[in-house]
Protein backbone atom coordinates (compact mmCIF):
# COMPACT_ATOMS: atom_id res chain seq x y z
CA UNK A 1 0.00 0.00 0.00
CA UNK A 2 1.21 3.57 -0.81
CA UNK A 3 -0.01 5.53 1.96
CA UNK A 4 1.37 8.98 1.27
CA UNK A 5 0.19 8.45 -2.00
CA UNK A 6 -3.49 7.79 -0.65
CA UNK A 7 -3.28 11.07 1.39
CA UNK A 8 -2.38 13.28 -1.27
CA UNK A 9 -6.06 12.06 -2.32
CA UNK A 10 -8.26 12.14 0.45
CA UNK A 11 -8.25 12.73 4.06
CA UNK A 12 -7.19 9.34 5.93
CA UNK A 13 -9.10 8.75 9.20
CA UNK A 14 -6.44 7.17 12.02
CA UNK A 15 -7.62 5.11 14.98
CA UNK A 16 -8.05 5.89 19.05
CA UNK A 17 -6.14 5.56 21.86
CA UNK A 18 -5.61 1.63 22.75
CA UNK A 19 -4.53 1.53 26.16
CA UNK A 20 -8.16 3.50 27.21
CA UNK A 21 -10.07 0.99 25.58
CA UNK A 22 -8.17 -2.21 26.66
CA UNK A 23 -8.53 -0.63 30.26
CA UNK A 24 -12.31 -0.41 29.90
CA UNK A 25 -11.81 -4.45 28.83
CA UNK A 26 -10.31 -5.13 32.11
CA UNK A 27 -6.41 -4.11 31.16
CA UNK A 28 -4.84 -2.69 34.82
CA UNK A 29 -2.91 0.48 34.95
CA UNK A 30 0.53 -0.74 36.03
CA UNK A 31 0.11 -3.61 33.37
CA UNK A 32 1.77 -4.19 29.65
CA UNK A 33 -1.30 -3.64 27.53
CA UNK A 34 1.16 -5.41 24.94
CA UNK A 35 1.23 -8.63 26.72
CA UNK A 36 -2.53 -8.62 25.72
CA UNK A 37 -1.46 -9.42 22.41
CA UNK A 38 -0.36 -13.33 23.47
CA UNK A 39 -3.41 -13.59 26.85
CA UNK A 40 -5.92 -11.61 25.66
CA UNK A 41 -5.78 -11.55 22.12
CA UNK A 42 -9.73 -11.44 21.21
CA UNK A 43 -9.69 -8.42 23.47
CA UNK A 44 -6.97 -6.47 21.37
CA UNK A 45 -9.04 -7.60 18.45
CA UNK A 46 -12.17 -6.36 19.52
CA UNK A 47 -10.73 -3.26 20.11
CA UNK A 48 -9.19 -3.09 16.12
CA UNK A 49 -12.70 -3.96 14.71
CA UNK A 50 -14.25 -1.25 17.02
CA UNK A 51 -12.27 1.42 15.51
CA UNK A 52 -12.87 -0.28 11.69
CA UNK A 53 -16.61 0.25 12.29
CA UNK A 54 -16.45 3.51 13.73
CA UNK A 55 -14.40 4.29 10.35
CA UNK A 56 -11.11 4.42 10.22
CA UNK A 57 -8.70 4.07 7.52
CA UNK A 58 -5.83 3.14 9.55
CA UNK A 59 -5.42 1.11 12.42
CA UNK A 60 -2.48 0.73 14.62
CA UNK A 61 -0.94 -2.21 16.01
CA UNK A 62 -0.96 -2.63 19.65
CA UNK A 63 2.53 -2.20 20.09
CA UNK A 64 3.63 1.23 21.06
CA UNK A 65 5.78 0.12 24.16
CA UNK A 66 6.93 -3.40 23.27
CA UNK A 67 10.85 -2.22 22.31
CA UNK A 68 13.45 -3.84 24.69
CA UNK A 69 14.17 -1.28 27.15
CA UNK A 70 10.02 -0.80 27.94
CA UNK A 71 9.61 -4.83 27.97
CA UNK A 72 11.95 -4.80 30.54
CA UNK A 73 10.26 -2.99 33.37
CA UNK A 74 7.40 -6.00 33.10
CA UNK A 75 10.12 -8.54 32.39
CA UNK A 76 8.55 -9.20 29.19
CA UNK A 77 12.26 -8.47 26.99
CA UNK A 78 12.38 -12.65 26.47
CA UNK A 79 8.75 -11.66 24.59
CA UNK A 80 9.58 -8.94 22.38
CA UNK A 81 9.21 -10.48 19.21
CA UNK A 82 6.00 -12.83 19.90
CA UNK A 83 4.55 -9.43 21.14
CA UNK A 84 5.54 -7.52 18.04
CA UNK A 85 4.61 -10.24 15.81
CA UNK A 86 1.41 -11.01 17.11
CA UNK A 87 0.01 -7.28 17.77
CA UNK A 88 1.01 -6.84 14.05
CA UNK A 89 -0.41 -10.03 13.50
CA UNK A 90 -4.20 -9.69 15.06
CA UNK A 91 -4.37 -5.94 13.22
CA UNK A 92 -3.72 -7.29 9.42
CA UNK A 93 -6.22 -10.89 10.29
CA UNK A 94 -8.92 -7.24 11.14
CA UNK A 95 -8.36 -5.94 8.14
CA UNK A 96 -8.72 -8.90 5.96
CA UNK A 97 -10.94 -8.21 2.72
CA UNK A 98 -10.99 -4.32 3.65
CA UNK A 99 -8.98 -1.48 2.42
CA UNK A 100 -8.66 -0.76 5.85
CA UNK A 101 -4.33 -0.17 6.47
CA UNK A 102 -1.98 -0.91 9.11
CA UNK A 103 0.45 0.81 10.57
CA UNK A 104 3.31 0.20 13.16
CA UNK A 105 2.77 1.71 16.06
CA UNK A 106 5.89 2.27 17.93
CA UNK A 107 7.18 4.24 20.84
CA UNK A 108 10.20 5.61 22.31
CA UNK A 109 12.20 4.10 24.65
CA UNK A 110 12.71 6.27 27.55
CA UNK A 111 15.79 6.21 27.63
CA UNK A 112 18.90 8.88 27.07
CA UNK A 113 21.64 9.69 24.70
CA UNK A 114 25.21 10.00 26.73
CA UNK A 115 25.76 11.70 28.61
CA UNK A 116 22.88 12.13 30.17
CA UNK A 117 21.90 8.20 29.80
CA UNK A 118 23.44 5.42 28.43
CA UNK A 119 22.50 5.49 25.03
CA UNK A 120 24.74 6.24 22.09
CA UNK A 121 23.09 6.67 18.01
CA UNK A 122 23.84 3.45 16.82
CA UNK A 123 22.55 1.25 20.03
CA UNK A 124 19.25 3.26 20.16
CA UNK A 125 19.50 2.41 15.73
CA UNK A 126 19.89 -1.36 17.23
CA UNK A 127 16.69 -1.24 19.62
CA UNK A 128 13.97 -0.03 17.00
CA UNK A 129 15.78 -2.65 14.44
CA UNK A 130 14.57 -4.95 17.27
CA UNK A 131 11.18 -4.32 17.25
CA UNK A 132 11.05 -3.76 13.54
CA UNK A 133 12.02 -7.31 12.63
CA UNK A 134 8.75 -9.00 13.74
CA UNK A 135 6.65 -6.57 12.45
CA UNK A 136 7.97 -6.57 9.01
CA UNK A 137 7.75 -10.41 9.18
CA UNK A 138 4.37 -10.26 10.54
CA UNK A 139 3.75 -8.70 7.47
CA UNK A 140 2.88 -4.80 8.41
CA UNK A 141 4.47 -2.22 6.46
CA UNK A 142 3.85 1.42 7.54
CA UNK A 143 6.23 2.01 10.72
CA UNK A 144 4.12 5.51 12.75
CA UNK A 145 6.50 6.29 15.02
CA UNK A 146 4.76 8.79 17.24
CA UNK A 147 5.43 10.60 21.11
CA UNK A 148 8.92 11.29 20.57
CA UNK A 149 10.37 13.85 22.55
CA UNK A 150 13.96 13.71 21.08
CA UNK A 151 14.70 14.60 17.79
CA UNK A 152 17.76 12.49 17.29
CA UNK A 153 16.21 9.49 18.90
CA UNK A 154 13.08 9.91 16.20
CA UNK A 155 16.69 9.79 13.77
CA UNK A 156 17.17 6.63 14.89
CA UNK A 157 14.13 5.11 14.67
CA UNK A 158 13.93 6.19 10.94
CA UNK A 159 17.35 5.17 10.31
CA UNK A 160 16.61 1.79 11.69
CA UNK A 161 13.61 1.14 9.24
CA UNK A 162 15.25 2.89 5.96
CA UNK A 163 18.06 0.43 6.41
CA UNK A 164 15.94 -3.10 7.39
CA UNK A 165 13.61 -1.03 4.18
CA UNK A 166 10.33 -1.87 2.78
CA UNK A 167 8.22 0.71 5.17
CA UNK A 168 6.57 3.42 5.11
CA UNK A 169 7.65 5.63 8.08
CA UNK A 170 5.37 8.67 9.94
CA UNK A 171 7.47 10.18 12.17
CA UNK A 172 4.86 12.15 15.14
CA UNK A 173 6.71 14.40 17.76
CA UNK A 174 4.81 15.46 20.69
CA UNK A 175 5.06 19.20 22.19
CA UNK A 176 5.14 21.14 24.40
CA UNK A 177 4.00 24.55 23.69
CA UNK A 178 5.88 25.28 20.18
CA UNK A 179 8.76 22.61 21.58
CA UNK A 180 9.51 19.29 22.30
CA UNK A 181 11.06 18.50 25.72
CA UNK A 182 14.50 18.14 24.13
CA UNK A 183 14.10 21.78 22.79
CA UNK A 184 13.62 21.02 19.12
CA UNK A 185 11.07 22.74 16.79
CA UNK A 186 8.70 22.24 14.69
CA UNK A 187 10.25 22.65 12.05
CA UNK A 188 13.70 21.52 12.61
CA UNK A 189 11.63 17.62 13.36
CA UNK A 190 10.06 18.60 9.96
CA UNK A 191 12.74 19.07 7.90
CA UNK A 192 14.91 16.47 9.57
CA UNK A 193 12.40 13.59 9.35
CA UNK A 194 11.05 14.67 6.09
CA UNK A 195 14.68 14.58 4.47
CA UNK A 196 15.75 11.21 6.18
CA UNK A 197 12.99 9.61 4.45
CA UNK A 198 9.83 9.82 6.61
CA UNK A 199 6.71 9.88 3.97
CA UNK A 200 4.38 11.80 6.48
CA UNK A 201 5.43 13.78 9.35
CA UNK A 202 3.38 15.56 12.14
CA UNK A 203 2.55 15.40 16.16
CA UNK A 204 0.42 13.39 18.40
CA UNK A 205 -0.60 13.34 22.10
CA UNK A 206 0.65 16.94 23.88
CA UNK A 207 -2.84 18.65 24.91
CA UNK A 208 -6.25 18.65 23.22
CA UNK A 209 -6.16 19.81 19.66
CA UNK A 210 -5.67 23.41 20.36
CA UNK A 211 -2.35 22.47 21.47
CA UNK A 212 -1.44 21.01 18.20
CA UNK A 213 -2.77 23.97 15.88
CA UNK A 214 0.47 25.84 16.40
CA UNK A 215 3.03 22.81 15.69
CA UNK A 216 1.07 21.76 12.73
CA UNK A 217 1.19 25.51 11.41
CA UNK A 218 4.78 25.68 11.33
CA UNK A 219 5.45 22.25 10.34
CA UNK A 220 3.34 22.72 7.29
CA UNK A 221 5.54 26.16 6.43
CA UNK A 222 8.96 23.83 6.37
CA UNK A 223 8.09 20.55 4.08
CA UNK A 224 5.90 19.66 1.24
CA UNK A 225 5.06 16.55 2.91
CA UNK A 226 1.47 15.45 4.04
CA UNK A 227 1.34 15.74 8.14
CA UNK A 228 -0.74 13.39 10.62
CA UNK A 229 -1.86 15.02 13.59
CA UNK A 230 -3.47 12.76 16.58
CA UNK A 231 -4.12 15.34 19.72
CA UNK A 232 -5.30 13.53 23.31
CA UNK A 233 -9.01 14.31 23.87
CA UNK A 234 -8.69 17.50 25.86
CA UNK A 235 -6.48 17.84 29.04
CA UNK A 236 -7.18 15.17 31.81
CA UNK A 237 -8.70 15.93 35.01
CA UNK A 238 -7.48 13.99 37.93
CA UNK A 239 -10.73 12.07 39.74
CA UNK A 240 -9.77 9.47 42.63
CA UNK A 241 -6.26 9.57 41.31
CA UNK A 242 -7.04 8.61 37.44
CA UNK A 243 -6.41 10.64 34.38
CA UNK A 244 -9.71 11.63 32.84
CA UNK A 245 -10.44 12.95 29.44
CA UNK A 246 -13.29 14.85 29.24
CA UNK A 247 -14.05 16.74 25.55
CA UNK A 248 -16.66 15.57 23.85
CA UNK A 249 -16.05 13.85 20.21
CA UNK A 250 -18.19 16.82 18.72
CA UNK A 251 -15.86 18.88 20.02
CA UNK A 252 -12.82 17.02 19.60
CA UNK A 253 -14.07 16.46 15.52
CA UNK A 254 -14.17 20.45 15.41
CA UNK A 255 -10.34 21.01 15.21
CA UNK A 256 -10.30 18.52 11.92
CA UNK A 257 -11.29 21.69 9.54
CA UNK A 258 -8.20 24.00 11.14
CA UNK A 259 -5.54 21.00 10.39
CA UNK A 260 -6.60 20.02 6.95
CA UNK A 261 -6.15 23.47 5.50
CA UNK A 262 -2.94 23.24 7.22
CA UNK A 263 -2.10 20.28 5.32
CA UNK A 264 -3.02 17.07 7.18
CA UNK A 265 -4.10 14.48 5.45
CA UNK A 266 -3.74 11.68 8.30
CA UNK A 267 -5.86 12.71 11.35
CA UNK A 268 -7.18 10.09 14.39
CA UNK A 269 -7.04 10.62 18.39
CA UNK A 270 -4.11 9.98 21.20
CA UNK A 271 -5.22 9.63 24.71
CA UNK A 272 -8.31 9.71 26.01
CA UNK A 273 -10.16 9.16 22.45
CA UNK A 274 -12.01 6.19 21.94
CA UNK A 275 -14.35 5.28 18.40
CA UNK A 276 -17.10 7.81 19.48
CA UNK A 277 -14.20 10.45 18.68
CA UNK A 278 -12.73 8.65 15.91
CA UNK A 279 -16.91 8.22 14.43
CA UNK A 280 -17.02 11.75 14.99
CA UNK A 281 -14.02 12.93 13.01
CA UNK A 282 -15.54 10.39 9.85
CA UNK A 283 -18.55 12.46 9.75
CA UNK A 284 -16.85 16.00 9.82
CA UNK A 285 -14.55 14.84 6.95
CA UNK A 286 -16.83 13.15 4.68
CA UNK A 287 -18.50 16.37 3.69
CA UNK A 288 -15.28 18.27 3.21
CA UNK A 289 -13.29 19.55 -0.01
CA UNK A 290 -10.14 18.79 0.30
CA UNK A 291 -7.70 22.15 -0.43
CA UNK A 292 -5.67 22.54 -2.81
CA UNK A 293 -3.47 24.76 -1.56
CA UNK A 294 0.16 25.15 -3.43
CA UNK A 295 2.80 23.83 -1.26
CA UNK A 296 5.59 26.30 -1.38
CA UNK A 297 8.18 25.31 1.16
CA UNK A 298 11.92 25.61 -0.08
CA UNK A 299 14.86 23.56 0.75
CA UNK A 300 16.37 24.31 3.94
CA UNK A 301 18.58 23.06 6.39
CA UNK A 302 18.04 22.39 10.55
CA UNK A 303 19.72 21.52 13.62
CA UNK A 304 17.53 20.31 16.43
CA UNK A 305 16.56 23.70 17.10
CA UNK A 306 16.13 25.84 14.08
CA UNK A 307 15.71 25.70 10.70
CA UNK A 308 16.53 28.26 8.17
CA UNK A 309 16.48 28.05 4.05
CA UNK A 310 19.06 27.73 2.33
CA UNK A 311 18.49 29.86 -0.48
CA UNK A 312 20.38 33.30 0.81
CA UNK A 313 22.06 31.56 3.56
CA UNK A 314 24.90 33.44 5.52
CA UNK A 315 27.53 31.47 6.94
CA UNK A 316 30.62 31.12 9.04
CA UNK A 317 33.03 28.80 9.29
CA UNK A 318 34.46 26.69 12.09
CA UNK A 319 37.56 24.98 11.16
CA UNK A 320 37.89 21.64 13.58
CA UNK A 321 41.54 20.44 11.74
CA UNK A 322 43.69 22.27 14.17
CA UNK A 323 46.33 19.57 16.26
CA UNK A 324 44.97 20.84 19.62
CA UNK A 325 41.23 19.80 18.77
CA UNK A 326 42.53 16.48 17.35
CA UNK A 327 44.61 15.86 20.60
CA UNK A 328 42.28 17.13 22.19
CA UNK A 329 39.45 14.49 21.11
CA UNK A 330 42.04 11.36 21.05
CA UNK A 331 42.68 12.12 24.81
CA UNK A 332 38.62 11.95 24.93
CA UNK A 333 37.61 15.50 25.58
CA UNK A 334 35.26 16.58 22.99
CA UNK A 335 34.33 19.75 25.24
CA UNK A 336 37.56 21.21 23.45
CA UNK A 337 35.12 22.19 20.73
CA UNK A 338 33.72 24.62 22.42
CA UNK A 339 36.99 26.66 21.59
CA UNK A 340 36.59 26.61 18.00
CA UNK A 341 32.94 28.11 17.49
CA UNK A 342 33.42 31.65 15.23
CA UNK A 343 32.79 33.57 17.65
CA UNK A 344 29.98 35.41 15.03
CA UNK A 345 28.28 32.10 14.74
CA UNK A 346 24.39 33.64 16.67
CA UNK A 347 24.77 36.03 13.88
CA UNK A 348 25.42 33.61 10.49
CA UNK A 349 22.54 31.56 9.32
CA UNK A 350 24.33 27.93 9.85
CA UNK A 351 28.32 27.11 10.38
CA UNK A 352 30.46 25.19 7.91
CA UNK A 353 31.96 22.82 9.58
CA UNK A 354 35.32 21.90 8.14
CA UNK A 355 37.21 19.31 8.45
CA UNK A 356 39.51 19.53 6.57
CA UNK A 357 41.98 16.59 5.67
CA UNK A 358 40.55 14.90 9.31
CA UNK A 359 41.22 10.93 9.11
CA UNK A 360 38.52 9.29 11.19
CA UNK A 361 40.43 8.68 14.66
CA UNK A 362 38.30 9.99 17.06
CA UNK A 363 34.79 8.69 17.96
CA UNK A 364 31.92 10.10 15.48
CA UNK A 365 29.22 9.95 17.81
CA UNK A 366 31.00 12.01 20.78
CA UNK A 367 31.83 14.68 18.60
CA UNK A 368 28.80 14.72 16.68
CA UNK A 369 26.78 14.84 20.33
CA UNK A 370 29.04 17.31 22.10
CA UNK A 371 29.07 19.41 19.08
CA UNK A 372 25.54 19.71 19.42
CA UNK A 373 25.48 20.88 22.72
CA UNK A 374 27.14 24.30 21.95
CA UNK A 375 26.20 25.06 18.98
CA UNK A 376 22.60 25.64 17.76
CA UNK A 377 23.14 26.55 14.66
CA UNK A 378 22.62 24.45 11.25
CA UNK A 379 25.86 23.31 9.90
CA UNK A 380 27.24 22.63 6.73
CA UNK A 381 29.73 19.48 5.94
CA UNK A 382 33.30 20.31 4.45
CA UNK A 383 35.63 17.51 4.33
CA UNK A 384 38.36 15.57 2.17
CA UNK A 385 37.73 12.27 3.87
CA UNK A 386 34.39 10.39 2.93
CA UNK A 387 34.01 8.51 5.93
CA UNK A 388 34.21 11.58 8.35
CA UNK A 389 31.91 13.57 6.68
CA UNK A 390 29.54 10.37 6.65
CA UNK A 391 29.66 9.52 9.86
CA UNK A 392 29.29 13.01 10.98
CA UNK A 393 25.89 12.91 8.93
CA UNK A 394 24.52 9.57 10.57
CA UNK A 395 24.83 11.18 14.14
CA UNK A 396 23.66 14.98 13.44
CA UNK A 397 20.31 15.69 15.37
CA UNK A 398 18.94 17.99 12.10
CA UNK A 399 19.86 18.27 8.11
CA UNK A 400 23.35 19.11 7.30
CA UNK A 401 24.33 20.85 3.80
CA UNK A 402 26.85 19.16 2.08
CA UNK A 403 30.65 20.57 0.51
CA UNK A 404 31.78 17.30 0.36
CA UNK A 405 32.72 15.68 -3.25
CA UNK A 406 32.12 12.47 -4.41
CA UNK A 407 29.26 11.68 -1.42
CA UNK A 408 25.83 12.99 -2.82
CA UNK A 409 22.86 12.92 -0.65
CA UNK A 410 23.66 11.05 2.67
CA UNK A 411 21.37 10.72 5.70
CA UNK A 412 19.33 13.52 4.58
CA UNK A 413 21.65 16.05 3.61
CA UNK A 414 21.27 18.74 1.05
CA UNK A 415 24.54 19.14 -1.11
CA UNK A 416 25.51 23.12 -1.28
Amino acid sequence: MNLSKRCRDKVLVYDGSKGVMLQLKGLSGGDSAEEWNLSHPEKVKEVYDEYIAAGSDVIQTNTFCANAPSLRNHGLEDKLYELNYEGARLALSCTEETDVAVAASIGPTGQFFQPAGDMTFDSMVEVFRQQLIPIKEAGVSIANFETFTDLNEMRAAIVAAKELGGFEIISSMTFEGERTMSGNTPEACAVACAALGADIVGANCSGGPESLAGPIRRMNTAVNTSLSVKPNAGLPEMESGTAVFKQTPEHFARSAAGFIENGVRLIGGCCGSGPDHIRALRAAIDPMDLPQAERRAGDMLASAYEAVPVTGIRTTEMNVCTDSILAGMQGGDYYCLMDAIPTDADDADAVVLNFGSMEPVFDLWSFTSTLGMFLKKPVIVKAENIRVAEGFLRYYAGRAGLMTDGLGETYGAIVI
